[in-house]
Order: C-alpha cells, then structure tokens, then sequence
C-alpha cells in the first residue's frame, strides 16, 4: 500500500480516514469509534491503530478538518481546535495542513487565533467545495450517525448562507439528526401505537441505529457504539429498546409491531430532512427542480428516499467517484470530508 496522502476527519464519536496514493486514487478508508470526550489519548490511540495498518510515515501531507472541538472535555472550541491539532501535529513528521474553510490549507504551526473559528465544525465545507467543481449545480445532502449536512452548490460554487454550527442550525444547513447516536425522543414527542398517539419517554432507552435496524437498513460496520442499554443489537434487542421509549415491555406487542413503530420513526427523519432542503432553493433565489440530491454518509440510502418525496434525481458518490480500495467495508461516501482535505492536501480543486 502507497500513501501519498491521508485525510483526517476528527469528530466527536468517530475518526475518519481516507488514504490517497501518488496517482490521487483511494488507497484506504477506516473509520474507527473515538470518545473524544474522554481525553486526547483516545485521539491518539485511534491513529495509533491506523498506522498499525497502513504507512502512515511514509505520507508526502497529513491534513485535518474536524467537529470534536465540541467534545465535553473543552471549556470553548476555540481551545478545542488547539488541543485537536497540537495532538495531531505531535503525531507525524511531516507538517499538518488544516482545513479553514477555503481550498487552500494552512499549515498548522502558523494557525492564527482569528483563524479558530473557520476550522471549527467546518468538515461539510470541505466535502463540499471539493464536490461543487464536479456537480456544479445540486444539494450535498450528508447524513452521519449524528448529523445531516444540506449544502446547497450553484454553478460550481458552495451557496451556503451560514458557516458556525449556530448559523447552520439557523437556516436548517445543519440538521442535528443522524441513523445511529440520535436518541428516540428527538424524533417526535408523540409516535401511533396500540390504536392511539402515545408520548415517548424521555429518557436514553433508545437510539436511531435501533430504528434502522429493525427496518433492515443499517450497515452494520457503520454502528460501532454499544446501545443505549448496552444489550444485543439484534432486532430483538432493538425492538426491547423502542418498547421502553412508549412504556412498554418487549412482550406487550408482535415483533412486526415494533418493526411498524420503527417505520414512522423513519419517515419523521426523511420529512425533517426533506424540509430542510426546501428552504434552500428559496433562499438561494432559484428553484431549478432538475437539481439533484448528491447522497453521501452512511445514511445516504435515506437521500434517496427525499429525492423520490421531492421528485428529484439522486446521485449517489459510490457509483460516481473513483475508488481503489477493496480493504475497507467503509465508502468513500461514508467518509467525504477527509476524502476531501485528502484530496484538497494535493493542491487546488
């Protein structure tokens, strides 16, 4: 295995890597479960790991972009960012280039405080500026674990009105919904069940992965989490979870029941993102409803579904990007952003 290049997506829960070689072709994808919230060590453990597998040291650039600047253990993000990228840089011999909002990276030995917040959350951009030159005209629709960014690109340009989590959210470019950590009663204060609208409990007895499960959706390399009891996640155990979300035991219904329950859960996240990517063509100023919804994350197999609902083509990234690995369950669709900074670390879009 040659390396050319990695790229590093460094996020709250997970890692994500992407690998190029000399020719710009994906030579690798991992991604591997990192509780950042629990300490830098995890961070360096988990490319510690990496390395273990793929020669890391031989990589002409290493580049960064990342979200974990929000992990628990950080007073702000702007000390977040700093400790992320000093952890890195310690990492590797060659200097470590990081994302900040521009196609241009910097080199972290130089990163200025003023520069802080253009690093901070802002994975969604690269993912999306390396793919605005592709597509030109479209909506990037990446849906995670944890989150779905809807980024809207115009004439090969990223036409996006907010940048901070705080203005994504604002104009719903960020929708904080994702298939496997997003706790049940996010979904709605109310689900059809046993012939009436029952209210869920509000309390971590069940996650979105048990949802997709039961709907026989989830990939499974991509649920790399305990569950919310820490029991099996099998549907069994699933559909024993989503019973305690309406104050129910496992027995109080057929499993079809649940795997019915489960199926509304679904829809309320294909409406939430669905809404999401209407208010954008509105505020772009054009609705050319031949536009497609470019579909990436692991939960892209629901982008589909919203084009069906909003009669508009869906491209999907794995049948449309070049890959050259046949080591990884994981899709260069599944890890966009550090396919990005990878990519992006070789030179202009």
């Amino acid at each position: 295995m040659r390396i050319d290049s990695v790229g590093w997506d460094i996020g709250g829960a997970h890692l994500k890597a992407v690998a190029l070689d000399g020719d710009g072709r994906i030579a690798g994808i991992v991604q591997r479960a990192c509780p950042l919230w629990l300490g830098l060590d995890q961070l360096e453990a988990a490319v510690r790991s990496i390395g273990a597998e793929w020669p890391l040291t031989t990589a002409r650039a290493h580049a960064v972009t990342m979200t974990g600047e929000l992990a628990d253990n950080f007073p702000d993000r702007a000390t977040g960012v700093r400790a992320v990228l000093e952890r890195m840089a310690g990492l590797f011999e060659q200097p470590l280039r990081v994302f900040a909002g521009t196609a241009e990276l910097l080199d972290s030995r130089t990163v200025s405080a003023g520069q802080l917040p253009l690093i901070a959350s802002a994975n969604w951009m690269a993912s999306a500026i390396w793919l605005a030159q592709r597509y030109r005209d479209g909506f990037l629709i990446d849906i995670g674990s944890t989150t779905t960014d809807v980024v809207p690109l115009a004439n090969g340009a990223v036409r996006n009105r907010g940048y901070t989590d705080h203005e994504r959210l604002r104009y719903d470019e960020l929708v904080y919904f994702g298939i496997v950590r997003t706790p049940l009663m996010a979904f709605a204060p109310k689900v059809p069940f046993g012939g009436g609208w029952v209210a869920l409990m509000n309390e971590h007895f069940a996650t979105a992965a048990d949802v997709f499960r039961l709907c026989g959706e989830l990939p499974a390399h991509a649920d790399q989490w305990p569950a919310a009891d820490q029991g099996p996640k099998d549907a069994v155990g699933s559909a024993r979870r989503l019973a305690r979300m309406v104050g129910c035991d496992l027995d109080a219904a057929p499993l079809a029941a649940w795997v019915k329950l489960a199926g509304y859960f679904r829809e309320r996240l294909i409406d939430r993102v669905k809404a999401a990517v209407e208010h954008q063509p509105l505020a772009m100023g054009a609705d050319d409803e031949t536009w497609p919804l470019i579909g990436a994350g692991t939960g892209r197999f629901l982008v589909r579904a919203v084009a069906e609902r909003l009669n508009r083509p869906y491209r999907d990234l794995d049948t449309e990007l070049p890959i050259n690995s046949d080591t990884s369950q994981f899709a260069l669709a599944d890890c966009l952003p550090a396919a990005a900074v990878a990519h992006l670390a070789r030179g202009p879009v």
